[in-house]
């Protein structure tokens, strides 16, 4: 997570950001008149940043360090573009230097610390988050990886969740924070996740992934409503969202609406034809609805692409023994 970045102490860029829309149009302006100047290069190397411009980024670090290799705001921008491009080693030690340049900077500190807990070095990981909770106890990202902490290394949920209830008591809009907290209450079926859904919603109105969530939660609830309204709304912000109409097919199926969930499958399989398990929906469909030969085009399908897939089998099953009886 990206630390709040000192916009350049040069007089004229405040005139100058207003007057231009694109803070990297006015930072150009400035650095025109200032090429040296080190907060303005290591601004504009962390809107390039943001914009997933790497090469220029890693331009304007370069250019800082090679004046002055001990500033932590270039070490730290340095370690992200590294981490950007895989190159975790040269974050490692970009971080670690930034440390040692300035011990109670605590950006590069928790960067260390997301960066141990990416490669399992949960103990590393956790006393640098100690660290950073003793300094500031107030800091909700550190409480966050906390909670990951205590989920991933002592596989604690409770206390995760605990400490991600801090991160969010510390900053009621911390997107990864209420996400976290409301997969966890999702996976334990207990209702609070909605109210974390819910808050995401509120504040993401337009994010698919949240409105999929709830809807899941809504699944394992058997709150068909609630999960019909959920992916009919992802659909909406994504036509191409395959599991979302697989899921209102299958609720639909649960209706006992079959001619209704055929047509969702369908739509499924408009998206991605390879799709064992929407060929089964669609087939089971045909099946409650008497049409044996359709149906058993779609089991054979499914097992083609899944030759071990259960549902479609005993499926086939069912009509073969069907059609003995009937002496066809």
């Amino acid at each position: 997570p990206e630390q709040p970045t000192k916009t350049p102490d040069v007089n004229t860029s405040e005139s100058i950001a207003v007057s231009i829309k694109d803070p990297i149009d006015s930072i150009n302006n400035v650095l025109r008149d200032a090429p040296n100047d080190l907060d303005a290069l290591e601004y504009r190397a962390s809107l390039y940043l943001k914009r997933q411009n790497l090469k220029y980024a890693a331009a304007d670090i370069a250019a800082v360090l090679e004046m002055d290799s001990s500033r932590t705001k270039a070490l730290e921008l340095w370690g992200d573009i590294s981490f950007a491009t895989n190159q975790t080693r040269q974050s490692r030690d970009a971080w670690v230097r930034c440390m040692k340049e300035d011990p109670n900077y605590v950006p590069c500190r928790l960067k260390m610390a997301q960066l141990y807990h990416v490669v399992t070095e949960f103990e590393k990981s956790a006393a640098l988050v100690d660290e950073v909770l003793e300094m500031e106890p107030s800091n909700a990202e550190a409480a966050y990886l906390k909670g990951l902490l205590m989920r991933d290394a002592l596989e604690d949920t409770t206390r995760a969740l605990d400490w991600f209830q801090k991160a969010i008591d510390l900053k009621p809009d911390y997107i990864e924070a209420l996400d976290m907290s409301g997969v966890l209450y999702s996976s334990l079926g207990n209702p609070l996740a909605l109210g974390y859904f819910n808050r995401l919603i509120e504040l993401q109105p337009d994010i698919r992934v949240h409105f999929y969530n709830r809807g899941m939660f809504y699944l394992s609830q058997q709150n068909w409503n609630g999960a019909l309204e959920d992916f009919t709304k992802c659909t909406q912000l994504d036509p191409q969202d395959l599991e979302s109409f697989f899921n209102i097919g299958y609720v639909h199926l649960q209706l006992q609406l079959y001619a209704e969930a055929r047509q969702y499958f369908t739509q499924a399989l408009a998206i991605q034809p390879v799709n064992h398990r929407a060929l089964y929906g669609r087939g089971y469909c045909f099946e409650l609805l008497g049409d044996l030969p359709n149906a058993e085009a779609d089991y054979r399908q499914a097992l083609s692409f899944n030759p071990q897939h259960r549902g479609s089998q005993e499926g086939l099953g069912r009509i073969e023994r069907a059609r003995a009886q009937s002496g066809q």
